[in-house]
């Protein structure tokens, strides 16, 4: 199945969206049997959040090249 890079691009926004909502999910009050496991779960999706956008800025660059080539 072969993708168009735009989809590629707008799914990785959505995912970005949802681990955004998440992380507002996971910054609220809680027990405190939670909270480490809370905190490192957040930290988490804030990494993969900018990685994602890392990927995201690949994939527009790559695009921006090839159609100047």
């Amino acid at each position: 199945m072969k993708y168009d890079k735009q989809t590629v691009i707008d799914g990785l926004k959505r995912t970005i969206e949802q681990n955004e909502e998440k992380i507002v999910e996971y910054s609220k009050p809680c027990d405190s049997r939670k909270r480490r496991i809370r905190a490192l779960e957040r930290d988490l999706l804030k990494k993969k959040n900018k990685e994602l956008r890392k990927k995201i800025k690949e994939l527009e660059d790559d695009g921006r090249f090839k159609e100047k080539s």
